[in-house]
């Protein structure tokens, strides 16, 4: 099951709504952005960018660097400019964006507009510093089948 924080989004017929933006051609966009290390693409990687991707208009991954691997004691078996180049291929994401380190996710978040950060469950790094900009949801490990109808719903 997914947790999503509360404040400060309106609620709409008894659910959360993430923030929305009108976009220049008059569309509401809103930005999803999420993180990785992304080593060995796999299809549940694939199966979890859709499910992200079908949560907003646009989809951002933070794909860790080979320094920020190393740092968190991961040793990547293929090179970050290789797993940037399968993540920009991917039909799903919108844009690829370097992950150098976990304090930059604020400056990520505004400068992208982000609407929705998806972050895996019991993932290295808490989130509760960025509730007052971003909606946060918490991902399962394994993607799920069906997002529940209450997760995020457009405004």
């Amino acid at each position: 099951m997914l947790e999503q924080s509360t404040p400060p989004f309106r609620v709409h017929n008894g659910v959360q709504v993430a923030p929305s933006f009108v976009d220049r051609t008059g569309q509401r966009s809103r930005s999803v952005l999420t993180y990785g290390c992304f080593d060995g693409f796999r299809t549940t990687h694939a199966q979890l960018l859709a499910q992200l991707s079908s949560l907003g208009s646009e989809l951002i991954v933070g794909c860790a660097t080979d320094a920020f691997c190393a740092q968190m004691g991961q040793k990547p078996v293929i090179p970050f400019e290789t797993r940037r180049a399968v993540l920009e291929s991917c039909r799903y994401v919108t844009r690829v964006i370097a992950l150098e380190s976990w304090d930059q996710r604020r400056t990520d978040i505004v400068n992208y507009n982000i609407s929705v950060l998806a972050l895996r469950s019991g993932g290295p790094t808490d989130a509760d510093d960025l509730h007052d900009i971003v909606q946060v949801l918490h991902v399962p490990d394994a993607p799920v089948q069906s997002w529940p109808e209450t997760t995020l719903k457009s405004a």
